[in-house]
């Protein structure tokens, strides 16, 4: 592993100073600063993209963040001499956001004034002219039909399939002759969850998220596609992003909503949080009616409670996990809190 490594790091030109092992790779210490060199999955066209869209908020003044380094080649991946790809990046020493203190306001300020920056035409990122390379990348990443970043589907074919499935369990348990805690803590909740993700399916069938989402697209719109504490880092003041390889033409409100509900949840959905955390990305960029009403009908779909039915599911089912169970027993607890902030925010949104 190490040498193959080694082989890869001296394709770049760079004097090491140190490197310590991390999750997929390394993490190296250069005269260049510190960097991260880890395994590659996706193809060239991939990288390409998530490249140019770095490359353009550098240029538009925002340097913070992991832009890739490319090899003696000119090339943005190398691979060793299994033909392995490998991907070279900048990286910060920050620390991650902690979703339960002072630190998710500017994160969610910072949000937005990057949702701002990232209205890039495909002539901006030098992908009009051009090569199959370039084409493949902007095909790759267009989402008109992929406006949902999670699973690169159309949010009313998810809620379909996800209402559907939590019938089709629920059916199953039903139908047990003998029922543990977990199953029978299901059956307790599904009537109300269930209620809920008709709702959403049916407002969202109402939204035409297509057009949306297709209207996005032309208008040059890029997400982040995974905005999240992990790739959100603080140092010396300074908000970093990290890990663009999902960002893609499309709807930008599906960064803030999964951002938000992670927030929510971890807070127990506390309403004054969740609304401030709104309020301060509406004062840098104002949500437009659809995209609020959209966030709205994402929120009001139960996702964790169709997660913990899925994992029960696609589990062993002689046997129970304490945390799993810990954790649906904890959505009876919140719902009160998560309806108490479902009202204010259509109060505020859609007065």
């Amino acid at each position: 592993m190490d040498e193959k490594l080694d082989e890869v790091i001296g394709q770049y030109g760079l004097h090491l100073n140190g490197k310590r092992r991390i999750r997929g790779g390394l993490l190296l210490e250069t005269n260049e600063g510190s960097c991260t060199l880890t395994g590659y999955r996706e193809n060239a066209a991939r990288v390409e993209f998530d490249e140019a869209v770095k490359g353009v908020l550098v240029k538009r003044g925002y340097p913070s963040v992991d832009a890739g380094i490319r090899n003696k080649n000119g090339d943005w991946l190398t691979r060793d001499y299994m033909g392995n790809l490998w991907h070279m990046k900048r990286w910060y020493a920050g620390r991650e956001c902690d979703l339960k203190g002072e630190e998710i306001y500017p994160a969610a300020e910072h949000l937005a004034r990057l949702h701002k920056l990232l209205v890039i035409s495909r002539e901006e990122l030098g992908f009009s002219e051009t090569s199959e390379l370039m084409a493949a990348a902007v095909d790759e990443c267009v989402s008109k039909r992929q406006p949902v970043p999670v699973e690169e589907r159309n949010p009313e074919e998810i809620f379909f399939r996800r209402s559907k499935e939590m019938r089709r369990i629920y059916n199953y348990i039903r139908h047990k002759k003998k029922k543990n805690e977990m199953e029978i803590c299901i059956l307790h909740l599904f009537p109300e969850f269930y209620e809920q993700a008709e709702t959403a399916k049916e407002e969202i069938e109402r939204m035409d998220c297509q057009k949306l989402a297709e209207a996005s697209v032309n208008e040059g719109r890029i997400f982040h596609g995974s905005y999240n504490y992990h790739n959100v880092l603080f140092k010396d003041g300074e908000v970093i992003t990290t890990n663009f390889e999902r960002c893609a033409y499309g709807l930008q409100v599906m960064d803030l909503y999964g951002f938000l509900r992670k927030i929510l949840e971890k807070n127990n959905w506390n309403t004054k949080k969740g609304m401030k955390v709104l309020e301060t990305y509406q004062k840098e960029r104002s949500l437009e009616d659809a995209e609020g009403k959209l966030l709205y009908v994402l929120l009001l779909f139960p996702e964790k409670f169709w997660k913990q039915m899925n994992f029960y599911y696609n589990g062993k089912k002689s046997w129970v996990s304490a945390k799993n169970l810990d954790k649906i027993k904890k959505l009876e607890a919140q719902e009160q809190e998560r309806k108490k902030f479902l009202g204010e925010m259509k109060r505020v949104l859609f007065s």
